[in-house]
């Protein structure tokens, strides 16, 4: 072989190993972009949790979270691939999310359903329910994130939070402004006013109780000056949201404006109230009632947390609580 050849050869054989080598790298280099980055955040419950800095399948479990990461960038980045079923949802975000597949009701999600959607996020509150799923979700390396929503301040950080997820700051920093602008709008309606003395019946068709100031509902009135009477009660444990409803302790304390929140079938638990309550002497003796100043909020905006909607509920809250001043 002759050496003008052999350098050929060599030449040839130099060029595949260097290619080999580019190729190579090439290939580790996708490997690491494959990689999903994660953080690690403590959820409601204390536990700290691993989760993708930036998810791509999201399962929402309840309504209030559904609205709050459709609204911080779920929209537009498509991430959302589990929705409960759920009634308390805006028109908006039922035709957004229309073709989402669906989870189950809040307190009964299907674990089944859940990892064929192959989620590498699920987001669900401080229940039970929701609590319950960790053990089983875990094993299949699915992170569950419980954040609970009992306040204002949960609704705007939590949006601000979403809107890390979703890479979307800027629509989540968009939103949060609009709600701020609205929710103070409704507390300078309170400022220099005396509320009414104000009861909220929690009702479903088979029992009524009392919120306190502990309660979502009752946080909203406390914000607004509300006299909530149920906060007087001297046995209201620390942290009580609820408590049972005493009628003698009601015609006491007369209060001059009742919030009614449903929970279940709306004409449903009305007709209840109406059957177990209204035909109570002492109902029908109260300021309240006497003055037509008995209100049943709208199912969607206090039923469950209103995510996004939460300025909303209090404007209501605000117009029925000082007769639209």
């Amino acid at each position: 072989m002759s050496g003008y050849l052999r350098k050929v050869i060599f030449g040839i054989i130099c060029l595949i190993a260097i290619g080999g080598l580019f190729l190579g790298f090439r290939s580790h280099e996708g490997d690491t972009n494959n990689i999903s980055s994660t953080r690690v955040v403590t959820d409601s419950t204390g536990r700290e949790v691993t989760i993708p800095t930036h998810p791509k399948r999201v399962v929402l479990l309840n309504a209030s979270h559904l609205d709050l990461y459709y609204y911080a960038g779920g929209k537009e980045t498509n991430t959302i691939v589990g929705k409960p079923t759920s009634e308390a949802l805006s028109d908006e975000v039922k035709e957004g999310t229309k073709n989402i597949e669906q989870i189950g009701v809040i307190h009964n999600p299907s674990v089944e359903t859940i990892l064929k959607l192959q989620p590498d996020l699920v987001i669900g509150v401080n229940v039970p329910f929701h609590q319950q799923l960790i053990p089983t979700l875990e094993k299949a390396n699915i992170p569950v994130l419980i954040k609970s929503l009992d306040t204002y301040e949960d609704v705007i950080s939590t949006l601000g939070f979403y809107g890390e997820l979703t890479g979307e700051e800027e629509i989540a920093q968009a939103k949060i402004k609009e709600i701020e602008a609205d929710y103070e709008k409704a507390i300078a309606r309170a400022e220099n006013k005396t509320a009414p003395r104000s009861l909220i019946i929690w009702g479903t068709t088979d029992s009524f109780s009392m919120a306190t100031s502990k309660s979502f509902t009752g946080d909203l009135l406390k914000r607004l000056g509300g006299n909530n009477i149920a906060d007087n009660v001297d046995s209201v444990a620390k942290d009580s949201g609820y408590i049972p409803l005493g009628m003698e302790y009601i015609a006491t304390q007369d209060p001059e404006a009742i919030f009614v929140v449903t929970h279940g079938d709306v004409d449903a638990v009305k007709n209840s109230i109406d059957e177990n309550l209204g035909q109570n002497p002492l109902w029908q003796d109260i300021s309240a009632v006497k003055n037509n100043r008995v209100y049943v909020l709208p199912y969607q905006l206090f039923a469950v947390n209103p995510g996004t909607n939460i300025a909303k509920a209090i404007n209501i809250l605000a117009d029925d609580l000082y007769l639209q001043e």
